[in-house]
């Protein structure tokens, strides 16, 4: 088996229209990012490490259509949290791991800033995106929470 990502949200996570005009996704070069209901199995497992109530499974966590969401969608107020497990069968350690020495990683949209375990970075006001498209986003060890404050 192989990685699962998760998206856990304030409120449903809706899919914009455009989105959905695509079969629930953008499409860049074979890639999208979709959000799908996530399996009450999982549902078992990851709810322990997220503090947002709506769960799903993700794809393309951190490609440029995520972030194009993120730019354009996200209205304020609105807070996400990922995580992702590298190998869905082995699993138990991910979770162990984020519950005994997390290493979470904070985004704030409206303040322009990245935290995490070595500090806070205040990122370019005009290339932001860009700038968070090449920093770590999402891991096994922490959860990333992305908030628009």
């Amino acid at each position: 088996m192989s990685e699962i990502q998760f998206l856990a949200s304030t409120k449903p996570f809706i899919i914009p229209k455009e989105m959905e005009e695509n079969n629930g996704g953008f499409f860049e070069n074979g890639l999208s990012f979709t959000v799908l209901d996530l399996d009450a199995y999982w549902i078992k497992i990851v709810q322990e490490i997220f503090t947002l109530p709506y769960l799903y499974e993700a794809r393309g966590l951190g490609n440029k259509d995520f972030w194009t969401y993120i730019d354009k969608y996200m209205e304020v107020g609105d807070v996400l949290e990922l995580y992702t497990i590298p190998v869905q069968q082995w699993y138990q350690e991910s979770i162990r791991n984020v519950l005994e020495d997390p290493k979470h990683i904070k985004i704030n949209i409206r303040s322009r800033t990245y935290q995490y375990e070595l500090g806070i970075m205040k990122l370019n006001e005009k290339n932001w995106l860009e700038e968070l498209s090449h920093r770590i986003l999402v891991t096994e060890y922490g959860v990333t929470t992305i908030e628009n404050y």
